[in-house]
C-alpha cells in the first residue's frame, strides 16, 4: 500500500522531516516521501486546474445567457450576472497557482536532495577508497 492512501499530506510532510540527511538510507527514505508528496501534489493541482475551468466555463455560459436574454446595454447586463462568478472564478485561479507552486518547489527541493545523496555518497566513497 503506497503512502499515499496512508497518510495525509501533512502527515507526509512531518514524517519526511524526521530524516536525517547525514545518511544515505535516510535521505533516499526523505527523497522517496518527498516523490510520494509529488504524486498527491500533481492530483490536488490538476483537480485545481479542473475546478477553475469548471468555472471558466460556468461563466462564459451566464453571460451569454444574460446577454441574450437583454434588451439593451447587453454587455453591461451581462457583465453584472456574471460578477459573483468572477470572483469565484479568480479564488479558483489563485488556489491553481497555489497548487502548481507548491508542485514546483516540492520537484526543487527533491532535486536539491537528490544531488545531496549524489555528494553524500561520493564523499563515503572516497573515505572507504582512502582508508584501504
Amino acid at each position: 500500500m503506497s503512502l499515499q492512501k496512508q497518510y495525509t499530506l501533512g502527515e507526509l510532510y512531518s514524517l519526511a522531516d524526521q530524516y536525517s540527511h547525514d545518511y544515505p538510507a535516510t535521505l533516499a527514505r526523505k527523497i522517496e516521501i518527498l516523490s510520494e508528496i509529488q504524486i498527491i501534489l500533481g492530483r490536488k493541482a490538476a483537480d485545481a486546474v479542473r475546478e477553475y475551468k469548471h468555472k471558466y466555463a460556468e461563466r462564459k455560459r451566464v453571460y451569454a445567457e444574460a446577454y441574450v436574454e437583454a434588451t439593451k446595454d447587453k454587455a453591461q447586463r451581462a457583465e453584472l450576472a456574471v460578477i459573483d462568478l468572477r470572483m469565484e472564478e479568480a479564488d479558483l485561479e489563485a488556489d491553481k497557482v497555489r497548487w502548481n507552486n507548491a508542485v514546483t518547489s516540492n520537484e526543487q527541493v527533491i532535486n536539491s536532495l537528490k544531488y545531496s545523496l549524489k555528494v553524500l555518497l561520493a564523499e563515503l566513497d572516497n573515505n572507504a577508497s582512502a582508508t584501504r
